[in-house]
């Protein structure tokens, strides 16, 4: 393996030729002269958009892997993918250009055709599993005359098209981060290195593929993950935008605010942060994963089981494709607690990892004294889900009026309970089980129901409401501070704003801006 991941190359200095007439020299771009960060092996050439052949109003959703199958010719000049043309091929003695010529797709044993064939299989199956949260099409059969396309070139060695030996891919990133279409992405299987091990060099090749071809699409590369449930910092080795080795595994966009940077944190190229698996979504829309849910396993308590009061836990097995990000911990239909997916290591996350969740014995978060229902739910970065069966157990003891429970709890059959929570996100709150949300804050001098939610990312927080930063760690959704339209506050409140009419409801939400 080579060192860092990634370097961002800056073209100074470009000669447009958008036609190749027959009669004249195509034209030709000049080559790289500046390099940022460390010898790599992915490469972004910042490309100013005058050499884009089509400035996308709309960006195709089809993506279509090559292998070259007997070598790909591939010319200099404003990047279209339609007459395989690219900015990106460097003139040298060895390269004289125009045309170059990549190599086929060669195997862990540095074989082509039919002997690579199941190994272009495993790659082609990975883009399609890494790409699937999005509405586009992976394929590896050249879409008809004509068509729009991204071409991700997956073959070849980077002395092909001129590059030096240390490069494992390379694609053009729009100057202003924004999606282009026909563009054509270059990842050197030939010169991923056989170690003996097929999937990982596989994953390897689907990692750089799944990078350089998101570059087309606005993309930065990531140095560390900023979300609540991966430690501020933690790095971003799971996401394929990564330039990190410090983790292995097949890698997806991910649904996480991250820092960029190639060898240290920087900001973004177009702003401060990126979630890689939002600006897809932004590009493409949404598709449907093909990587299924997690699985979830209780371990213990074995149902009818009495457990210590103030020190009992849940322990359970809990796995996915993509990996857990979160494990919930439901009693008697409420999350009492939750735990971050376990590291990702040299393979990726274990899958499945061992968890232990403990019930909260804190005074502020006290698990009353019930008989209780338990069930957990694991949880990938996207939001899909899986809920294990239910087990009913005693916590201490039975409880016998709500006197002895959590505030806003009923007492039924030995059971504390809240009712099913109603408040909308601005519905005035006691306690945070009345928000279908789970969170009651004061805000402004307003005790409301809210979520969290990432500044500068859209629709984080729902109509008629913005996201803001009360404090320098947490974001949550309040009153927009831009006049007009209504909202209905919802929640306890809910039936009398129906009652009251839309002229109420407006005048009740212009009575909490002034407020605020």
């Amino acid at each position: 393996m080579l060192g860092g991941r990634c370097m961002l190359v800056v073209i100074v200095g470009i000669v447009i030729g958008v036609a190749r007439p027959a009669a004249a020299e195509p034209a030709v771009a000049a080559a790289p002269t500046a390099l940022v960060g460390s010898p790599g092996r992915h490469v972004a050439v910042d490309t100013p958009m005058e050499m884009y052949a089509t400035p996308a109003a709309r960006v195709s959703p089809t993506i279509y892997v090559n292998r070259c199958t007997g070598g790909c010719t591939v010319h200099m000049g404003a990047n279209d993918a339609r007459t395989n043309t690219s900015s990106i091929p460097t003139v040298t003695p060895q390269k004289p250009g125009p045309d170059f010529k990549v190599g086929e797709f060669a195997n862990d044993l540095s074989q082509i055709g039919a002997a690579a064939n199941a190994e272009w299989a495993q790659v082609v199956q990975c883009m399609r599993e890494v790409y699937s949260p999005y509405n586009v099409t992976v394929t590896d059969v050249k879409p008809v005359s004509g068509l729009s396309y991204h071409e991700a070139i997956i073959a070849g060695l980077p002395g092909d098209i001129g590059l030096s030996d240390d490069i494992l891919g390379v694609a053009p990133l729009a100057s202003d981060c924004s999606a282009i279409d026909n563009v054509i992405s270059f990842s050197f299987a030939n010169r991923h290195p056989p170690d003996g091990r097929v999937l990982d060099r596989v994953l390897d090749i689907c990692w750089t593929a799944a990078q350089e071809s998101a570059h087309a699409f606005g993309l930065d590369h990531e140095w560390s993950f900023v979300t609540w449930y991966a430690v501020n910092g933690h790095s971003a080795c799971n996401d394929p935008m990564t330039y990190r080795s410090d983790c292995g595994g097949e890698k997806f966009f991910r649904n996480e605010l991250a820092n960029c940077g190639e060898t240290a944190s920087r900001p973004c190229k177009c702003g401060g942060t990126q979630n890689s698996h939002a600006k897809l979504l932004g590009v493409f829309g949404a598709g449907q994963p093909i990587t299924g849910s997690p699985t979830v396993a209780l371990i213990s308590p074995n149902a009818g089981a009495v457990l210590p009061d103030g020190s009992a836990s849940v322990s359970l097995l809990a796995g996915a494709k993509r990996g857990v990000a979160r494990v919930a911990l439901y009693l008697n239909g409420y999350k009492w607690n939750e735990v971050a997916g376990t590291a990702f290591g040299k393979n990726g996350q274990s899958n499945p990892d061992s968890y232990s969740i403990p019930f909260p014995a804190e005074a502020s978060n006290r698990v009353p004294d019930s008989i209780v229902d338990i069930e957990v739910i694991a949880y990938d970065d996207l939001g899909a889900s899986t809920a294990s069966p239910v087990i009913t157990a005693t916590y201490g003891a039975p409880c016998a009026t709500a006197a002895t429970c959590a505030k806003g709890q009923k007492c039924e059959a030995g059971k504390c309970f809240w009712d099913p929570p109603s408040g909308e996100i601005g519905a005035d709150c006691a306690y945070p089980q009345f928000c279908k949300s789970g969170q009651c804050m004061p805000i402004q001098g307003q005790q409301i129901c809210t979520q969290s939610c990432s500044p500068g990312v859209a629709n984080a927080c729902p109509s008629d409401f913005e996201c803001m930063m009360p404090d320098s760690d947490t974001g949550v959704c309040f009153f927009s501070s831009t006049d007009g339209g209504c909202c209905s506050i919802g929640g306890g409140n809910g039936a009398m704003w129906a009652q009251l009419g839309l002229a109420a409801a407006a005048f009740g939400f212009v009575v909490r801006r002034r407020r605020r």
